[in-house]
């Protein structure tokens, strides 16, 4: 190629990337002008155009739409639970009148003396006295029958009940039962909101744990209820009894969920919304919420709750079998692996325990299915049968497993009726079963099966199961002496009764 040729190439060359330049530059500054439309502008265009791209966004929502999705994404489970059950909980304010005596003067002895010695000669000054206090319940039944502690109710002489519509209603207790420490109140009226009852046998430690009520309901006018939230903090919790106390609290829900005075007979709900426990008291040092509470299984609720509904209290079932704690030496004596179970010490005849096959040595280690690990395992067990109602039994004998049935049975008595006329009280002869379940030798006496709580028994502090065995320096021995006693009874006369409760002897003293 010449020279010549050459240098026409790379003129035609160099005008061409001139004019390339040249476009770009008048490209830009006609842009610049808005002559001509960016690829990244916002502005209109061609409806061909707007087929081929996606729809812009809403860029402006309504102040209805924003506090909804707001409201949405507060929902959690806990406002769920707390909103579902919130409608059935009550509260249950409680009048009772207590007889308060004061004697003319003191004595270094104290009252017992003045009762035994003095009272014969000097009346000391009675009056009557209110006492109010607040509790929680929940409603169980849309026809008005709400579930709570018995100590919440005992002894009311008036019981209000208010919904948390601002309804109050007179409650009534139709059953209580103090060793469970359950009862159940009826209040007149329908369709009402009642609570799902859960399951507390499948409760995992950590789950969510919501206990409502009406803590220092009486410091606040309104009838909503509280709702504080924590975790189950611990499950089948047996709590030693103190001296005196009736209760029996077996397999309890520990949780620190906040309960305070007032709280107790109030639910304890899982995320779900369902009733796992009933609220009952805490462990504290300062008399408030610690993050130590306890509930009652609302399972151990449902064993009882027909029996309370339909009889008012809980009618016991006689098995007639002793049992004792299997400890490791015992088990080793038997050639056990381990020391697991309960071990039969007697076995009363004719009972449904002989019925079944039980025998002294006999090693119980299941029941319907559920392992008997120690002794409060039988105990809550046979607290908790209904008569008539089957049990299937495992138990070891000579190293080997051996299965039986068991059908407990009513607890005989021969009540007398002749009785209510005085004291207040019914009682019946001490048979064998009776005196097998009260673990007493000496049928000799009366065992008190009732208590009229206007009775004058009642203020004097009888209770179900005391064995009265003397009035007045005399001897006790059956129902016909008991009836012969009191009918020799004058109103105004003063007696004395020698009664044994648990194993020990007290004296009370009364006024017919």
């Amino acid at each position: 190629m010449s020279l010549k040729n050459t240098k026409k190439i790379g003129v035609i060359f160099f005008s061409i990337f001139c004019g390339i330049i040249a476009g770009a530059v008048i490209v830009i500054l006609l842009s610049a002008l808005g002559f001509l439309r960016s690829p990244f502008s916002t502005g209109s265009i061609g409806s061909d155009e707007k087929r081929l791209l996606p729809p812009a966004p809403r860029m402006v929502q309504t102040a209805a739409s924003v506090q909804e999705e707001i409201t949405n994404s507060r929902q959690n489970a806990i406002v769920r639970a707390a909103q579902r059950v919130g409608p059935a909980v009550v509260s249950i304010s409680v009048v009772q009148v207590r007889v308060i005596r004061e004697h003319p003067f003191l004595t270094p002895f104290g009252d017992e003396f003045f009762d035994e010695f003095w009272g014969r000669f000097f009346r000391p000054r009675e009056y009557k006295e209110k006492v109010y206090s607040i509790g929680s319940g929940f409603i169980i039944n849309p026809d008005g029958y709400i579930l709570t502690n018995a100590h919440v109710v005992r002894g009311a002489d008036q019981l209000k009940v208010s919904l948390t519509t601002g309804e109050e209603y007179e409650g009534k207790v139709v059953g209580l039962d103090e060793v469970s420490d359950l009862a159940v109140v009826k209040i007149d009226a329908k369709d009402l909101p009642s609570v799902v009852l859960g399951n507390s046998d499948d409760l995992m430690i950590g789950e969510w744990a919501i206990a409502i009520g009406n803590p220092f309901g009486y410091l606040l006018d309104d009838p909503n209820p509280t709702v504080t939230v924590g975790v189950v903090s611990a499950v089948n919790r047996d709590i030693k009894r103190e001296r005196g106390q009736v209760q029996i609290y077996r397999k309890m829900i520990q949780t620190d969920a906040a309960i305070n005075l007032g709280n107790s007979g109030g639910p304890l709900v899982d995320a779900s919304g369902e009733v796992i426990g009933i609220n009952t008291f805490i462990f504290t040092t300062s008399r408030g919420s610690e993050g130590i509470g306890f509930a009652i299984p609302i399972n151990r609720a449902k064993d009882i709750l027909s029996d309370l509904i339909k009889y008012g209290k809980i009618i016991p079932a006689w098995i007639g079998v002793k049992v004792q704690e299997l400890n490791p030496i015992l088990a080793q004596s038997l050639d056990l692996a381990k020391a697991e179970g309960v071990i039969v010490s007697d076995v009363e005849e004719k009972s449904p325990a002989q019925k079944a096959g039980l025998k002294r040595k006999d090693v119980i280690i299941e029941v319907d299915g559920q392992k008997i690990k120690n002794l409060s395992d039988w105990e809550d067990l046979a607290y908790l049968a209904r008569a008539k109602q089957s049990l299937d039994i495992v138990f070891l004998r000579d190293g080997k497993e051996i299965h039986a049935r068991l059908v407990p049975k009513t607890l005989p008595a021969q009540a007398s009726k002749a009785s209510q006329s005085k004291l207040g009280i019914t009682v019946a002869n001490i048979s064998s079963a009776i005196a097998y379940r009260l673990g007493i030798a000496d049928r000799r006496g009366v065992v008190v099966t009732g208590v009229d709580k206007e009775g004058i028994a009642y203020e004097a502090g009888l209770e179900v199961g005391d064995v009265i065995r003397q009035i007045n320096d005399q001897p006790v021995r059956n129902v016909k002496d008991y009836e012969k006693v009191m009918s020799r009874k004058k109103n105004g006369e003063r007696l004395i009764l020698l009664i044994e409760r648990e194993g020990t002897l007290y004296f009370v003293s009364l006024e017919v």
